[in-house]
């Protein structure tokens, strides 16, 4: 974790792991009393636990059309998979069990999650050649799929593209859908040259027309993301050099707040 500036951090709530005994206070419940303890000291005494480690963490990354461009001289679909690895890697070292699904028009790879270097290793193995397809990514058999092989709650980090909000509604409805028994993070990666259009001042017809639409994709990415965020989904939109940062503060985010 070193390489990465973090640091393990205990966090005391609601968990199943026994850390401590010590003094009730007000805001405690009452079904914390240690009353063995309390006899024994004549004072009432609670028990703390520490959040449960072990949790499931599953990256699911779309292979389809939308993640073949580039952002510079590398693939959005690399971009993806390194923050995939990287994340998957401070949460097997932080202790939970990690997984994998890859698909486009058909689910590609399934990997349940499990603890442990060995199965990193086997995400690593399987993430190395994989490709995108020219063809449209299909969220519904996706995210069913998954729904299927991964009965408990998870942590689901989905790596995919925004195009149309019309395109978009399959994703939407299927990740509220997730949101229903886990928790989904949807991630994308912005592109700097729609921003850099939107926001300059056109010289031609030609420029207008391009700023135009530039703005038209940027508004309908934020219908987006606001539609998603209502109904439960997290959402991370930043840029690819920032992919993998981002997406592992993130998990660390929740981690510290016992929310998986």
């Amino acid at each position: 974790v070193t390489e990465f500036g973090l640091r393990n951090a205990k966090v005391f709530g609601s968990g199943t792991e026994f850390e401590r005994l010590r003094h009730y206070t007000p805001d405690d419940e009452f079904r914390r009393v240690n009353w063995k303890a309390t006899a024994r000291r004549n004072k009432l005494i609670a028990v703390e636990y520490e959040t449960e480690r072990s949790q499931h963490v599953v990256c699911v990354l779309d292979t389809g059309r939308l993640m073949r461009p580039p952002i510079g001289d590398i693939q959005k679909l690399d971009y993806a998979v390194n923050a995939a690895l990287l994340t998957s890697y401070v949460a097997t070292l932080r202790g939970d069990q990690v997984g994998m699904l890859t698909f486009a028009d058909e689910v590609g790879v399934y990997l349940a999650p499990h603890k442990g270097r060995g199965q990193f290793y086997t995400m690593l193995e399987l993430l190395y050649n994989v490709q995108s397809q020219p063809v449209e990514a299909d969220y519904a058999r996706a995210l069913g799929y998954l729904s299927i092989k991964n009965k408990r709650r998870s942590l689901i980090i989905v790596f995919s593209d925004l195009a149309t909000l019309d395109a978009a509604q399959p994703l939407i409805a299927y990740m509220a859908r997730l949101a229903r028994h886990h928790l989904p993070l949807l991630v994308i990666m912005n592109d700097p040259n729609i921003t850099s259009i939107a926001a300059r001042q056109p010289a031609s017809s030609n420029e207008v027309y391009q700023r135009a639409v530039a703005e038209q994709l940027l508004d309908e990415r934020r219908v987006i993301l606001d539609t998603l965020n209502r109904a439960g989904v997290l959402t991370l939109d930043v840029p690819a050099d920032k992919l993998s940062v981002a997406v592992i503060n993130k998990y660390l985010e929740l981690k510290t707040r016992g929310v998986l």
